[in-house]
Parts: C-alpha cells; sequence; structure tokens
C-alpha cells in the first residue's frame, strides 16, 4: 500500500509539527470532515506499519504527534516531492470501478479502460472481472467478450439499476471511499461539470418539495443518494434504456401518496430537461422514495391499507422482544411509532431491491452483541411478512431502535444541560446516540435530533451540540462524536463535558472536598499522605458518569442458584422453588415472587419462551435488590396452561434491575437454548456441576 496526495499531505502536516496538533486543526488546515481525517489517519498509520516505522500517536488532550525516528523517514519521502505517493486500490475500490464502468459506459467496457481506472495489471483486473461475473450472474445478468467492442452487458434493466443502486449506497456511505466516489460520479455526469452541478441542485429542490408535500424529511445521504438516481435514470433514457414495472405492482404503486410526489417530480424534470419520462420510470422514483431513509415521518398522511400489515408486525416484534429481552416497555406506543419509521421504507427497500449502505452495521454489531442478538430473532416476523431473509445491515438499524428505547428509562434526574444532536444516519441512529450521551451525561437533555439541513434552518437555544458531523462552534460549544460511541469515545466526551460545563464546587480540589468530608466526621492523620492516594483513586474517576458493567451468563447461574429436582405441585410452586435461591442470597425479596406469580395469572403464560423453557420474571420495583438469575431443573414438567407447548422442565426465575444490565447473560442464555441438544442435555444432567460445564460454552466476552 501506498499513499494518495491528500493522505500524503496530512501526514506532511503532522510531520512539520513540532508540537502535538489538534484534530480540529487539521480539519481546518485540510478543508474536510473530522471523520475523513479519522480514516486518513488509519490509512497513514497502517502505510508506516508497512514500512516498519512507528506510527502516529494521539496524546491525550493534545493532538497528534509523529515519533522522532519516524518523522526523519518521513522527511525523506517529503523532499522526494508527492509524485510517488500514489493511491493503490484496494480490491472492493476495483470491483467497484470496474462495476460501475461495465453498467454505466457499456460502450467504454475494455480490458484497457479497465487498467487505465484501477492502475492495475491485466491479470489483476481478470482476477477481479471474475469475482464480478459471479455477482452478475446471481443478478441474472450476464457479461461476456465481444470483439471490437469490448465488454457487453446482458440482462434486464431492473436488474442493472437494482446493481448500480448497490454500487452508489457504498461508495456514499462509506467516507473512506472518496477516491472511488468522486470517480464514480463524473461516470454519471450528463454534460459538463458546471452544468451537471446546475442541474443536480435543481434535482436536490424538487426532493426538498417532495419531502414537503409528504410530510417526512430524508436524511441528507438519501437526497444525495436519490438525486443520483435519478441522474442515472435520465441517463439511462438517453441510451434508450428503460425500467419496466409489472403491471400489477404498478397499480400497487400508483395507489401510495408518494406516487403523486413522483409524478410532480417527473413533469418537473420534463420541463427542465425537455425529455418525455415513461410511467415504469415514475414507479422507479417512486420505489427508491419509499426505500428512503428518513429523519421523520408524518404517518397521519398514509392511508391505513398502506400501514396495517406493517403494524401488526411492528407490533409482534415488540411483544416478542419484551419477552425475549425480559423487559417491559413503558411507552410502547411510542417505541412502535418510533419503530414503523423504520420498518416502512426498511420493508419497501427490501421489496424492491434498494440496497442502503450502513458502514455502522459492523460497530453495531460489536458495541451491542446482545441487542444484535434478541433483535435478530423478532426478525422472523418481517421475514415472513417479506418473504426473504433481513440483511445483517437491515437489523443492526433496528436494533438501534430497540437499544435507544430500553435506556429511556423513568429518570427524576434534574435536567443542568440542554443539547441537540446533529446526525445524518437516520431515526434509530439518532436515537441510540441521544440515549447513549443521556445516559452517560447526568442531567444531560436531549430536546431534539435534526439533520445537518434542519440544524443550518435556524438557531437553538441549548448548551451544547453533539455532532457526527464537522460543524464549527459558533457560540455554542460542538462536540463531534461517531454514530456509535466506544469505551473510549465516551471517556472522551465524558472529558469534553467536564472541560466546558464543570461547577465552580467542581473545580475545587476532589480529593480536598472529599478530605473536608471527612474530616466532619473524623479525626485524620497524614493528611497529605491520604490525600495523595485520594489524588490517585479519584483521578480516572468522575461523579459524572454512568456506566454499565453487563455480566456474563456465569456470573448470574452458579452452582449456588441452580437446582436440580424431580417435580413440583403445580406452576407456582415451581417458580417459588426456582426463586429460593435468590432470596437467599438476598437478589430478591419474597414480594418478587408473588409479582411474578402475579403476572402469569393475569397476563398468560408469555414466561414461556419456548417449549419446556420458562422465564419467570417482573418489574424490578416489585422487589428486586440486586442482579441475579436461577435455575430450577424438573424432570417431570409443569403446566402453565392446558396447552402442551406451555409445559416447562427448566424454570429460570431473572431478577432484574433495570431494562439493559441482565442483555448479555440473557442473550448467551438465549443462544444456548436455542439448541434443543443443549435443553435436552440441561434436562438430563445429573448434577449442576455438569450443567455449568455446559453455560461455560456460552459465555464471550
Amino acid at each position: 500500500m501506498v499513499l494518495d496526495r491528500r493522505r500524503a499531505h496530512l501526514l506532511s502536516i503532522i510531520q512539520q509539527s513540532n508540537s502535538p496538533i489538534p484534530t480540529k486543526e487539521l480539519v481546518r488546515k485540510m478543508g474536510v470532515s473530522q471523520r475523513t481525517i479519522y480514516y486518513d489517519l488509519h490509512h497513514i498509520n497502517h502505510w508506516l506499519e508497512e514500512q516498519h516505522l512507528d506510527q502516529i500517536e494521539n496524546i491525550r488532550g493534545k493532538g497528534l504527534y509523529l515519533p522522532g525516528n519516524t518523522r526523519a523517514e518521513v522527511e525523506v519521502h517529503h523532499q522526494e516531492g508527492y509524485d510517488g505517493w500514489q493511491y493503490q486500490l484496494s480490491k472492493q475500490e476495483r470491483e467497484l470501478l470496474i462495476k460501475a464502468t461495465i453498467l454505466l459506459e457499456e460502450q467504454d467496457a475494455s480490458m484497457d479502460r479497465f487498467m487505465e481506472l484501477t492502475g492495475m495489471s491485466r491479470g489483476t483486473v481478470a482476477e477481479t472481472l471474475k469475482s464480478i461475473k459471479e455477482e452478475l450472474d446471481r443478478n441474472e445478468l450476464e457479461l461476456h467478450y465481444k470483439p471490437g467492442s469490448g465488454y457487453v452487458l446482458e440482462g434486464a434493466e431492473d436488474s442493472k439499476r437494482r446493481m448500480l443502486s448497490d454500487v452508489l449506497s457504498i461508495v456514499l456511505s462509506h467516507k473512506e471511499l472518496v477516491n472511488v466516489r468522486n470517480e464514480i460520479l463524473r461516470m454519471i455526469q450528463l454534460g459538463d461539470e458546471g452544468t451537471d452541478q446546475g442541474k443536480k441542485e435543481s434535482v436536490k429542490t424538487l426532493l426538498y418539495e417532495a419531502e414537503n408535500e409528504l410530510g417526512l424529511t430524508l436524511t441528507d445521504e438519501m437526497v444525495e443518494i436519490l438525486s443520483l438516481q435519478i441522474f442515472i435514470m435520465l441517463k439511462r433514457n438517453q441510451l434508450r434504456k428503460f425500467f419496466a414495472v409489472d403491471p400489477e405492482e404498478k397499480s400497487v404503486l400508483q395507489q401510495t401518496e408518494i406516487y403523486q410526489a413522483a409524478v410532480h417530480i417527473t413533469k418537473k424534470l420534463e420541463e427542465m430537461w425537455e425529455v418525455e419520462i415513461p410511467d415504469d420510470e415514475v414507479c422507479f422514483i417512486t420505489m427508491n422514495l419509499l426505500g428512503s431513509k428518513v429523519h421523520h415521518d408524518d404517518f397521519s398522511r398514509y392511508a391505513e391499507s398502506e400501514l396495517i400489515g406493517l403494524q401488526q408486525v411492528v407490533s409482534r416484534m415488540i411483544s416478542d422482544f419484551q419477552t425475549y429481552a425480559c423487559v417491559i416497555f413503558d411507552d410502547r406506543r411510542g417505541l412502535e411509532k418510533n419503530l414503523i419509521s423504520h420498518i416502512k421504507p426498511t420493508y419497501y427497500r427490501l421489496k424492491y431491491g434498494v440496497k442502503i449502505g450502513n458502514e455502522l452495521s459492523e460497530s453495531i454489531q460489536e458495541n451491542y452483541q446482545d441487542l444484535f442478538h434478541l433483535t435478530k430473532r423478532v426478525m422472523l416476523h418481517l421475514e415472513y411478512y417479506v418473504g426473504q431473509p433481513i440483511p445483517d445491515e437491515e437489523v443492526a438499524y433496528i436494533t438501534l431502535h430497540f437499544g435507544g428505547w430500553l435506556t429511556k428509562e423513568k429518570k427524576q434526574v434534574e435536567t443542568k444541560y440542554k443539547a441537540i444532536i446533529v446526525c445524518e444516519n437516520g431515526i434509530g441512529t439518532s436515537n441510540m446516540l441521544k440515549a447513549q450521551l443521556e445516559n452517560l451525561i447526568t442531567g444531560l437533555e436531549v430536546i431534539g435530533t435534526l439533520s445537518m439541513r434542519e440544524f443550518r434552518k435556524k438557531d437553538y437555544n441549548v448548551d451544547v451540540i453533539f455532532s457526527t458531523n464537522f460543524i464549527k462552534p459558533k457560540g455554542i460549544p460542538v462536540i463531534h462524536v461517531p454514530a456509535i460511541l466506544s469505551t473510549t469515545e465516551k471517556e472522551y466526551v465524558f472529558q469534553r463535558m467536564n472541560e466546558l460545563f464543570r461547577s465552580e464546587s467542581r473545580r475545587k480540589d476532589l480529593p480536598e472536598q472529599v478530605l473536608e468530608v471527612v474530616e466532619r466526621h473524623a479525626t485524620v492523620y497524614g493528611r497529605e499522605e491520604l490525600k495523595k492516594e485520594l489524588s490517585e483513586l479519584l483521578k480516572t474517576k468522575s461523579p459524572q458518569t454512568k456506566e454499565l458493567r453487563k455480566p456474563m451468563l456465569n456470573e448470574l447461574l452458579t452452582e449456588k442458584t441452580i437446582q436440580l429436582k424431580d417435580r413440583a405441585v403445580d406452576w407456582e410452586e415451581s417458580i417459588r422453588i426456582a426463586a429460593q435461591p435468590l432470596i437467599e442470597l438476598d437478589s430478591i425479596r419474597a414480594d418478587y415472587v408473588e409479582a411474578m406469580i402475579e403476572n402469569v395469572k393475569e397476563l398468560g403464560p408469555y414466561i414461556v419462551i419456548a417449549p419446556r423453557i420458562a422465564i419467570p420474571h417482573a418489574r424490578p420495583e416489585a422487589g428486586v435488590e440486586r442482579l441475579g438469575m436461577s435455575l430450577l431443573r424438573l424432570k417431570k414438567p409443569v403446566y402453565f396452561s392446558s396447552q402442551p407447548k406451555h409445559q416447562a422442565q427448566l424454570i429460570i426465575v431473572l431478577a432484574a434491575i433495570d431494562n439493559q444490565t441482565h442483555l448479555k447473560a440473557l442473550a448467551q442464555l438465549t443462544e444456548l437454548l436455542s439448541n434443543e441438544e443443549n435443553v435436552d442435555r440441561l434436562i438430563s444432567a445429573e448434577d449442576s456441576a455438569s450443567m455449568m460445564e455446559l453455560i461455560d460454552r456460552y459465555v464471550t466476552a
């Protein structure tokens, strides 16, 4: 790997600085976003590692710095000029560029063109083409070589547009693909660059008008993608390549309100470009509008027939999530409204093959494994409704909706700071970021989540702005954050909040404050030594942090909390027996047991999550002292109703203290119990030690 000019320039700036340089200063000098700086730093450090040089250091509170030995080596390259710093495309970038050329420039799809475009050898391009042909084949498209003409792509126009949509979603959602993105945008141009830019802005204006008409707000990324989709449509039409829609499906699309907005857009386009746009292309725009990510949506404008099926899907998903996660959402109606805002475009994306990139997917799966696992279980309802599997990228977004709502607990905390969030990733991501921040900073109230366009429309009377995009502070401090906060990033936010809003009492030496309290109640000997030790103890602590530790399954289910018995008189007694270890460990009070029993009497056998398995639980305020879990194995099942499916032999009592802390252990438990052989082994176990051996296998950090 070698560096392109921009990254070489960034490295040069850091190399020439004699002191650590803050990231915001690099943003100013480079004229790019903070996120782009982070991506470029990752690539630069990877390059330095390949050169066996020390990587750029991030010195907390000061900025970025290049170690001495690396500075000397880099200086040699710098003196040689930037001509040698050429960017070598990754495998993904090569594939994206060649696919785009095949789909957008069919007349230029030749081996020489591919080699020129990628800077790769004939052999490397041939290997890349082999992989692309396999993908084309899966999409019922055929690529073959025609002497004198180059590569020719044959197949349905809708399949070609679908693949183009995939390419666009990837290059626009992954900021590090800037080189590939710029090249593909040049391919899409309809005329010269200046005229093209003016037309592009006109298309965006039409989309903004459609937003107002429909009562929704698209994410800025979606406005960009939709404008490019329209450009592609016009370019394809110039080549006499037209989209075709099944007549029955066309009739369905024409019944939607969004179709009328698409008609308005196409009429204006016909006037602007003096072209005639077929009705099937109006349906193409409709499909893409239906599948677009939104910040806000006014569902009162939709016909009941458009939403009733999805509302049932969402209701079932929430019911199952509550069952599997052993939680109860206080504002269920609010969650249903929030979730359908995402499920509706998800449904249409799946139905019409519209793809969106999700650069956050891996981060969500890594940082919220338990939530992702539970969400994936409830996605079956949407799978049945759509008739196809749900990609992990879509599951990840829905995970954010559930995650954001789980942290919306009733808190009696005085508001100290008001904030807004500016986020370009849609409703679910914005709400999850809001929940993360409000739970991280005591007294923080996020009064709104906005797109960049919404933010620019007016001024806001808040104490702080959190933004996933770079915003230059104008009076109100701005803290730039990623959409998903890691532990390190939470520490950074925390540090910035303390720097910005440290009160007078907070400015006072914290160990000194502790000593003053102690001295009011005791005599202190060796005051300075004690203060020094307190300083060491408290220097990494903060009174505002509210981070949760989520225990593993084998920390809750132990030999002390597992019981093996032959039978119980009935289901009520089984709950009482199963709960006894938690009473003895002071994890729950006796009234919590009665609350679990009353829940079953009132709500029915909802706690039987699968044949032979029941997880009794109640609200934390019903008598939970601390997080706990216990398991009772019965050889003879008890019945929670007259139906065979409601019998259980594994009674697992859960005592949760909130909606979150138990989720890691519960996700590990559900993974364990999803295997029928494991259920058989637990039921047939002769002792708790053998049960623990099986449990330990499903515990991962």
